[in-house]
């Protein structure tokens, strides 16, 4: 279990399924993910992105910290990024 007074928050995978790309639904898990962060007392959020996904973490004002490879099953490598930031904002209900 994580610490929140030493540990950073992980936000883990979440994907949007290509049919239902560009419509806010990536945004809004983050911005849920976040609220339920800081509601916990983190400090910190980290996550690890592919790379299409930066962007997106990027606008919400995540760093990179670190880029490495996952090695995959099938022997290919996936380019991912470590990202970190500090919330900005305190814990709010999410929104119905």
């Amino acid at each position: 279990m994580r610490n929140p007074a030493v540990d950073p928050a992980m936000i883990r995978a979440s994907f949007v399924h290509p049919n239902q790309a560009r419509r806010g639904i990536g945004r809004r898990l983050l911005e849920l993910s976040e609220a339920a962060a800081a509601a916990a007392g983190f400090q910190r959020i980290e996550i690890v992105a592919t790379l299409p996904g930066v962007p997106l973490y990027a606008s919400f004002h995540y760093e990179t910290v670190e880029r490495f490879n996952i090695a995959l099953s099938n022997g290919e490598n996936l380019p991912v990024e470590r990202m970190r930031k500090r919330p900005t904002h305190s814990p709010t209900a999410p929104a119905s």
